[in-house]
């Protein structure tokens, strides 16, 4: 494979080549560039400059460097390639391309890639768009090599040079054994295949087809778990009749995997998923996106000023507390960010389930009271050595201490316990953890936060500062 070319360095001299009509020489430059990064640079010429770029291009490179494209681009492609170059790429881009540009393209560029395909290829095509969007089966490679189980390992191995030839393949690991119905049996290694006595019939050599197979109508995110836990370089993908429809690789659960761990990520923000990528959404959109939940966050916030209100007569007695209220209701939001995010992070990795809640409880309210301890500790002795130089907290200063202590210890244990088992819980109603964001257990806190506090502030001051 080529070393990648960092953009910088060979766009100029693309352009150059281009300026002086040097395109013999252009032609043998772009072998020299990663598929890749040749489409990262497609951005930086014209329109024209991208069509004469694309129509240098060897036939497997067109399609990797199509692949690769904005829809965007892929559309100004389609629209204005001359039918010689356009007909053999859409013969060869991989169905699932098909797919999405059939799905998300304009009319007139369907009309015109529908009348340069072939009617087995549209069929094939239409066949994957009837599946729900987020299902495995629009992930599957539909060209594929199927071998039957009667074929001897001569004529398997013929088969597949044959069919190599042909689609170009690349990288088989593993291939899929049907019956005469097409229905999936088994797989076999090509390695394995390569050194199997030449008149020996592949359901001999075989290994017979366990649970390891994906539907094609199961959500993309199973499949992905699926890949995950069994360490998978391809699945076959069935119908509901086992009838083998295509093939799925590493390579495309891996996207999946990315735009899961996207969603998660920015539930955890406090805000609602992205569909696109940051730069192509618009700004009415990204805000809209972003300030629901603010929005959301904010009245529960709200709920803040009036528990405030509530203890506004202790507040007024007692002005020092109101100097902790940060210390407190930030320890308690930190502490249940932090367990939320564990928590949800280790669910999605299968390492937590429903049946585990109590060894989470367990575990996590060791942790909050040791980690609330400590805070509790800390405040203490600051406010008790400070004291010893000032009179900011006044004569009653252990007691504030008393009180600054053991809400940070009640606070942060709440906060553990409140981050930690409420992703659980959800989880158990059938609902996304992510949504119990680290904004969202912060907020939560924050009010029942004040709750403890003041509470714990008229136990300890009681008939003195209170």
């Amino acid at each position: 494979m080529p070393e990648p070319h960092p953009i910088l360095i060979f766009i100029p001299e693309i352009k150059s080549l281009i300026s002086q009509k040097g395109f013999d020489e252009l032609k043998d430059f772009l072998l020299e560039i990663n598929p890749i990064d040749l489409a990262d640079g497609f951005p930086q010429f014209p329109p024209e400059h991208q069509l004469l770029i694309f129509k240098l291009l060897d036939p497997r490179r067109a399609i990797a460097v199509f692949e690769e494209l904005d829809l965007l681009e892929q559309e100004y492609l389609i629209q204005h390639l001359e039918d010689l170059t356009l007909t053999p790429l859409l013969a060869d881009i991989p169905a699932e391309v098909a797919r999405q540009l059939f799905q998300k393209l304009p009319e007139r560029s369907i009309k015109r890639m529908s009348g340069l395909m072939k009617k087995e290829r549209i069929k094939t095509v239409q066949n994957v768009l009837v599946l729900p969007v987020d299902s495995a089966g629009t992930l599957m490679k539909t060209e594929f090599i199927p071998l039957n189980q009667e074929m001897v390992a001569r004529a398997a191995i013929e088969y597949i040079q044959a069919n190599m030839r042909v689609r170009k393949e690349e990288g088989i690991h593993s291939l899929y054994i049907t019956n005469n119905d097409f229905k999936l049996v088994g797989s076999i290694n090509l390695s394995t295949l390569i050194a199997a006595p030449r008149d020996i019939k592949i359901k001999e050599i075989m290994s017979p087809v366990s649970f390891i197979k994906i539907l094609a109508s199961m959500d993309q995110e199973e499949a992905a778990k699926i890949f995950s836990r069994y360490k998978l370089i391809s699945a076959p993908v069935v119908d509901e009749n086992n009838c083998l429809v295509g093939v799925i690789t590493a390579d495309d659960i891996m996207q999946v995997i990315q735009e899961e761990d996207t969603e998660d990520i920015q539930k955890l923000a406090g805000m609602e998923v992205l569909d696109k990528p940051y730069f192509d959404v618009s700004f009415s959109k990204m805000v809209q996106k972003r300030g629901t939940w603010l929005c959301v966050l904010f009245l529960g916030e709200m709920l803040t000023a009036t528990a405030m209100g509530f203890f506004e007569g202790e507040i007024a007695k007692a002005v020092v507390l109101a100097l902790f209220i940060p210390l407190i209701i930030s320890s308690g939001g930190n502490s249940g960010s932090q367990a939320a995010t564990l928590i949800v992070r280790a669910m999605a990795l299968k390492e937590i389930t429903f049946g585990d809640w109590w060894r989470v409880l367990k575990r996590e309210f060791a942790s909050g009271l040791t980690m609330g301890s400590v805070l509790g500790a800390i405040g203490f002795f600051r406010i008790y050595i400070w004291s010893q130089f000032s009179d900011i907290y006044g004569p009653h200063y252990l007691l504030v201490a008393l009180t600054v202590a053991a809400s940070l210890v009640l606070v942060v244990l709440w906060g553990t316990l409140s981050g930690s088992l409420l992703p659980i819980a959800l989880r158990r109603a059938g609902l996304d953890p992510a949504v119990v964001s680290a904004p969202f257990v912060a907020t939560l806190v924050d009010v029942t936060g004040l709750i403890i506090y003041f509470s714990v502030g008229i136990f300890f001051l009681r008939g003195t500062l209170l």
